[in-house]
């Protein structure tokens, strides 16, 4: 059943890097996304992620995303689900602990932000992570992403506000880096 088509959504579409391949969510990964979400150590980077992280949240954010309120791939390695990333305006991403620091969150990140730019006239996407968060500001710079502001963020997984590091990235930037 087309749930999309159900929905009048128009799905983001699959995206094949070099290693990975960006599938449009389904409930059939709420069993990959819990334990991955379930650990303190991801989700107290992430803003919105509640811990413990529960099968209900996940079926929820899945729902969001096949109703259209909400644009993000699920992140497969050789089919199996290691993380997911936002598309649109507003960039964000995460990576079960197992797959960090193998490049992934910056191949997959690469292609969401392609696809944004390739299919929307945005001019910029933003983002930001929380300091402290030397994965993310790689990836972010990586990117070609600008410094804006700090900020405070809440993050719902430890209940504390935290500084964060406003991100932006402008359209002919990201053409000046990725398409030399």
């Amino acid at each position: 059943m087309d749930v999309y088509a159900q929905n009048g959504v128009t799905p983001v579409p699959v995206i094949k890097t070099a290693r990975l391949e960006l599938r449009p969510m389904a409930l059939s990964d709420v069993d990959a996304i819990v334990p991955q979400l379930n650990n303190l150590d991801v989700t107290r980077w992430l803003s919105v992620v509640p811990h413990p992280y529960t099968k209900d949240d996940a079926i929820w954010f899945i729902e969001e995303n096949l109703a259209g309120r909400a644009a993000s791939w699920s992140i497969f390695k050789d089919d199996t689900l290691i993380g997911n990333v936002g598309g649109g305006d507003a960039h964000g991403y995460w990576l079960g602990q197992d797959h960090w620091g193998q490049g992934y969150a910056t191949e997959a990140a690469t292609a969401a932000c392609a696809h944004h730019f390739a299919t929307t006239d945005d001019v910029e996407i933003t983002s930001n992570y929380f300091l402290g968060n030397v994965g993310s500001a790689n990836v972010l710079g990586k990117l070609g992403f600008l410094p804006t502001v700090i900020g405070t963020s809440h993050c719902v997984a430890t209940g504390a506000n935290v500084q964060s590091q406003g991100m932006v990235l402008i359209r002919t930037r990201w053409e000046s880096i990725h398409n030399a």
